[in-house]
């Protein structure tokens, strides 16, 4: 398995101005700078622009203005990605592959072992269901398939949107103590309206759309 490289700097915002619509930017010149190690916390009202961050941080939003660089190279360079993984809120999955089937192709794209996976989904409780297909599992388990897939092997920065919807209270707390491992070797970008008590962020970022962003240490 590669090594990763876990720069000062995980992630970079440099003066940008990015949205969806050209007369209604989400964000005009903002800049941020999230550390190597650690959790940060993300809050905003609806429409503050928490996703659109996130699409930044994943390279498939580009800015019309400024830079988002993953460590030390641009957010769009195919070569960030191994070093960043992203979880989306919304659960992509094939209906008619099995749990295990998404693991085996999650750890192949990555390079790495598929037992590492699967030890993981066994410890969420999915080792009952790693033979059912995706649309036979409960909306839990789903989750608790997607966020093991999206967050398999080494990496350097991984940012997770609503990652504790539909997970029951072991799956928190297993998330949690995940999130609290990496955050010791990792940037951790958390995007939740309500976190659970077992998380403590070391920062917090407040987005304020076009406004800009606060921050602050501590939750």
């Amino acid at each position: 398995m590669r090594e990763t490289q876990h720069p000062e700097t995980a992630l970079q915002l440099k003066s940008v101005t990015a949205g969806y619509d050209r007369a209604s930017p989400v964000f005009v010149d903002l800049s941020l700078n999230l550390p190597g190690r650690g959790l940060t916390m993300v809050s905003g009202r609806n429409g503050a622009g928490k996703s659109t961050f996130l699409e930044l941080g994943s390279g498939y939003l580009s800015p019309w203005r400024g830079e988002v660089r993953v460590g030390d190279r641009d957010a769009r360079d195919p070569q960030s990605r191994a070093v960043r993984r992203i979880c989306r809120t919304d659960v992509s999955l094939y209906p008619s592959m099995t749990a295990q089937d998404h693991l085996v192709f999650a750890a192949r794209c990555r390079g790495i072992s598929p037992e590492l996976g699967l030890d993981r989904a066994v410890r969420y409780g999915l080792k009952p269901w790693l033979g059912h297909a995706a649309k036979e599992l409960s909306t839990g388990n789903r989750r608790k398939l997607w966020l093991t897939m999206c967050t398999l092997g080494e990496f350097a920065l991984v940012m997770l949107d609503e990652p504790f919807n539909g997970l029951d209270s072991a799956g928190i707390e297993l998330l949690s103590a995940e999130m609290r491992e990496w955050a010791g070797h990792a940037s951790v970008v958390l995007i939740a309206h309500d976190p659970p008590v077992t998380v403590s962020a070391d920062m917090t970022i407040a987005l304020e759309g076009c406004s800009g962003a606060s921050t602050r240490s501590g939750q």
